[in-house]
């Protein structure tokens, strides 16, 4: 079906993230490229709930909203798109006729990077020296290269395969796990997730990119870290609830794990009473290791302007999220 030529598209932006905040002028130049469809844009910088604006039929989100309020505010609301990959916050009051689209894919180049900054720390034994300086402690360590060490993907989307090139071509040994355990022309193994029992066994460390889905809810389970060998390393930039941390973190202070480096938490920003503070052998970034700011809205922009022309050409949109799988 097609839509209207003229769309009504509102923008909510976060004025507490100043570098994600979109600019009428940057939205309305890019618009001006797509053929036969005019816009009229209106744009929320408060960062208060209010009925989105001028009954919207797209909505730019860039901060979390409830999309069922948003609807209600505004019957001719068809279409969402976020500028986060993750989506979990939409979906469970996500009306069944509004499509959501996702921003998967601009975190690809420095999530790679990271993973294998995080890689080769975990390798060289950083957190653990980290630790031991807290402590005053002088205990060399000699290890090898990163090279034929088995990595363990947790996710292949985007960044996953990214990190899975930038690793191999380090040469370590990436395995992949994933819904469908489909071949992957990244990775040199990829299975299901039913076969994960067995490939724990085989990890030097483990990579975890998953979204946060029914599916994904507590995957990596205190039964499941159990399962790791001795001195395997953790990654985590996925979402904190893929792990259960408490167990986590109990094998990190009892030294069954090399170390993790955790990007992503149950609470956030983490609280100054937390235990994972002071945990051992463990490298704590405050969620911010995948976005470039001087380039994410850009990106984002790229993605929404091409479902902007699909929608009012009445097709697919790309990024479009799965309810049922979450993402």
């Amino acid at each position: 079906m097609t839509m209207p030529s003229h769309l009504r598209i509102h923008i909510e932006n976060d004025p507490t993230a100043p570098s994600l905040m979109v600019e009428e002028q940057a939205l309305r130049q890019r618009l001006n490229g797509i053929t036969g469809v005019s816009a009229a844009i209106s744009i929320n910088n408060t960062g208060q709930s209010e009925p989105v604006g001028h009954d919207a039929d797209i909505l730019l989100a860039c901060r979390k909203m409830n999309i069922a309020e948003a609807r209600a505010a505004n019957p001719n609301l068809r279409f969402v798109q976020t500028i986060s990959a993750g989506v979990e916050a939409y979906l469970d009051h996500l009306p069944a006729d509004v499509s959501l689209a996702n921003a998967s894919g601009v975190h690809a180049a420095k999530g790679a990077e990271f993973i294998l900054c995080a890689a080769l720390m975990l390798n060289f034994n950083i957190p653990q020296f980290v630790t031991d300086k807290a402590h005053c402690v002088w205990a060399p360590r000699f290890g090898g290269t990163i090279a034929g060490q088995t990595i363990l993907m947790l996710g292949v989307g985007s960044i996953g395969s990214a990190a899975a090139r930038t690793l191999r071509s380090q040469g370590a040994h990436v395995i992949g796990v994933t819904r469908s355990g489909s071949p992957h022309k990244d990775l040199d193994e990829l299975y299901p997730v039913e076969h994960l029992d067995q490939l724990l066994e085989r990890a030097d460390l483990v990579v975890c990119t998953l979204p946060l889905t029914q599916g994904t809810r507590n995957l990596m389970s205190a039964g499941r870290l159990a399962r790791l060998k001795p001195k395997c390393g953790i990654i985590n930039v996925g979402r904190a609830g893929v792990f259960d941390y408490q167990a986590l973190e109990a094998r990190l202070r009892s030294g069954e794990l090399s170390g993790a480096v955790l990007d992503v938490f149950p609470e956030e920003p983490l609280p100054i009473s937390h235990s994972l503070w002071d945990c051992p052998r463990l490298v704590i970034t405050p969620h911010c290791c995948l976005d470039d700011h001087t380039t994410y809205i850009s990106a984002c922009l790229d993605i929404f302007v091409e479902n902007v022309a699909r929608f009012a050409r009445g097709q697919d949109l790309i990024n479009e999220v799965d309810r049922q799988a979450g993402y």
